[in-house]
């Protein structure tokens, strides 16, 4: 009877265990459970992981979608219209001063052919900036979306807006103020000038700054 028992103790704790649960036959003593090397420890600290670890969280935080902008045909065409005429300045600019300057120092017998080729040259410098005023702003309203030389653009059109001011005024009101008065002349030719600097200002800009 009491071998019974006996066997009877010895078999509780295993039933109790739930259906098809392994029976662990590896003394605890002989289990090593390894654990991953800490980041900071009292010891030392890894700093090449920890660093790399900020530079993943950096670059997932910083990283943003970049949008693409798509030209037409029309804005390419826009755009190489108004890059040929702005090298057509800088002859027509010579070519403006060369003649206003020799009509400035022979004031009373100015030469015949700088007095008949100067307004042709004033003419087509108006026509070239009137053109690449409304290529250039155009340009400018359908490139809004890219930020991408954005204060570039927006900087080279005021620049530009403003030399286009300057010309009128001096090819206007001034020109007609300069056949009979030597200051006006020569204000006209100041302001002349002043729009030419501007002008190479805003297209050295463009041509030289990427």
């Amino acid at each position: 009877m009491h071998t019974a028992w006996t066997v009877l103790a010895q078999l509780l704790p295993a039933l109790a265990q739930e259906p098809g649960a392994p029976v662990d036959s590896i003394p605890p003593d002989s289990v090593t459970i390894t654990a991953p090397a800490p980041l900071v420890s009292a010891a030392w600290v890894d700093w090449d992981a920890l660093r790399g670890d900020l530079e993943t969280q950096d670059t997932a935080r910083t990283r943003k979608r970049t949008r693409a902008v798509e030209y037409s045909g029309f804005y390419q065409a826009r755009l190489k219209v108004h890059r040929i005429l702005s090298w057509s300045m800088i002859p027509l600019f010579i070519g403006s001063y060369v003649t206003g300057d020799q009509i400035l120092k022979h004031r009373n017998d100015p030469p015949e052919w700088a007095t008949r080729l100067h307004k042709p040259f004033a003419i087509a410098t108006g026509s070239v900036f009137a053109v690449n005023t409304v290529t250039g702003l155009w340009n400018l309203w359908d490139s809004r979306k890219n930020p991408t030389g954005q204060t570039k653009r927006t900087v080279h059109s005021l620049l530009f807006i403003a030399a286009t001011a300057g010309f009128t005024y001096a090819g206007t009101s001034l020109a007609r103020d300069a056949v009979n008065r030597d200051d006006r002349n020569r204000f006209h030719r100041q302001m002349a000038l002043a729009s030419m600097g501007v002008s190479v200002v805003s297209w050295g800009m463009m041509v030289f700054l990427k």
